[in-house]
Formats: structure tokens, sequence, C-alpha cells
């Protein structure tokens, strides 16, 4: 079982939206796949029910309790999240930081592959995530606080490898809303590829207004807008995170 978180301590870079439509790709594809909404926004878990089940719920594993995956299309499985979880934020003894690490252990080898949706911040529930995985996806968008955030997440995974001997690992950093014809966006990737050689994966996801519209509708792009540049690029992209899984 391959554990995949995808995190950025940024806001606003697309986590959520590249979690989404990368569980519709793998499930399509065959793979029994688990979905995690640790960000109490609950953003993930929206995308595809109005509220989560209670007995689907990720605050259970802070109740001492085991969540049942509920099934949201064929290969595709949720523990989904609202704000309810955000009361268990303070609560941070020793643990509580590895809840979702315990409840994957019991869960494999359910699934082929575990995607985590993480809260834009370097606290409990992304702590969680990061002593859970093998991987991680680092969607990042086109600004200087994206640059300083992305150097202070490289920090806290290599913490995280050097405190708990994990094989964590950067999957690579994907450039997400992006508007490709700017001069910024050029100097702003060859800087990262300098900074981190071999890590951004050479499709970007282009800014487009579909993305946010599709979702609206609890749908993918590639649901409501097959033939679009947008949908090309998620399917692009999959293809590449595939070839760096193992």
């Amino acid at each position: 079982m391959t554990i995949l978180t995808v995190t950025n301590q940024k806001g606003g870079v697309g986590k959520t939206a590249l979690t989404f439509h990368l569980a519709y790709l793998f499930a399509r594809d065959g793979v029994r796949t688990l979905l995690l909404d640790l960000d109490p926004q609950g953003n993930l878990s929206r995308s595809y029910l109005e509220d989560t089940p209670p007995e689907a719920h990720i605050r259970l594993l802070f109740e001492n309790q085991m969540p049942e995956p509920y099934q949201v299309a064929p290969n595709l499985y949720l523990v989904g999240s609202d704000i309810t979880l955000s009361k268990y934020e303070a609560d941070a003894k020793l643990e509580n930081f590895f809840r979702v690490r315990t409840f994957l252990q019991e869960m494999n080898p359910a699934y082929d592959i575990v995607l985590i949706d993480t809260p834009p911040s370097l606290g409990l529930f992304t702590s969680n995530a990061l002593l859970a995985s093998e991987r991680v996806l680092i969607p990042v968008d086109i600004s200087h606080y994206a640059r300083i955030g992305l150097a202070d997440l490289m920090e806290s995974i290599e913490k995280v490898r050097e405190t708990t001997g994990s094989r964590l690992s950067v999957l690579g950093i994907v450039f997400s809303a992006v508007r490709e014809r700017l001069r910024f966006f050029q100097a702003f990737r060859r800087d990262l590829e300098q900074r981190y050689p071999g890590l951004p994966f050479r499709t970007f996801i282009p800014e487009s207004v579909r993305v946010r519209e599709a979702i609206s509708r609890r749908q993918t792009v590639f649901e409501a807008f097959p033939r679009h540049k947008v949908t090309r690029a998620f399917e692009a992209l999959y293809q590449e995170i595939k070839e760096r899984l193992p």
C-alpha cells in the first residue's frame, strides 16, 4: 500500500483539487483508493458528500475509535472531515501524532494507495500525515510566499526523517494555477528546478475556473469538461506521478 500526502503549509495552492482529481484517476484505473481528509475545513469531503457519515469521520481516530471508510465511487473510499475535527488540534499528546499511522497499518493491505489531504499548517493533522506517509506531493502556486513556504516544508520533512527514521521522501513539486505565459512563472520554475533538482514535474496545472466549476457540481474536470486543457494537464500529471511511484 502506497501512502501519499498532498501538502503545503501555504493555503490556496490547490491541494484539495489535486487530491480530488488524482483519486478519480487512480480509481478509474482499477486502483483501490482510500482518501483521508485531515483538513477541518472538510473541502475534500464536501466534494463527494454534503455530510460525512459519523462512522466514517476522521475525528474518531482522536476518540480512540476506528472509522469505517465510506465508498463514494467504484474503487474509491473516503474517511472524511468537517469543522468538528478542529477541537482536537490542541491535544498534542504524543500518541495523537501517530493516530493516522496506526489506522493505516490496520487498513493494509485493503487498499492499493492512500491519498491524504492536509490543512495549510504544520500542526497535529499534517504531522500525522507525514508520520504515516512514504511520499509527499507538494503543489505550489507562483508567488514569493510559496518559495518561502516550500523551503520551510522541506526542512520539516527532513526533520521527520531524522527524528523518526522514516523513509519519507518528496515525490515531486506541482506548479498549480499557472498562467503559463507570464515571465515570472518561467523564472520561478527555473529557480525551483535549480533549488530542488529532479523534483518539479514537467506538467503544470493551468489556471482555470473550470476546476472550481466542476468541483462545485461534485464532478472532476474529466467528467464535466473532458476536452479542456486543464483536463489534459491533470491526465499528463497523473502519468508522470505513476512513473515516479514504486
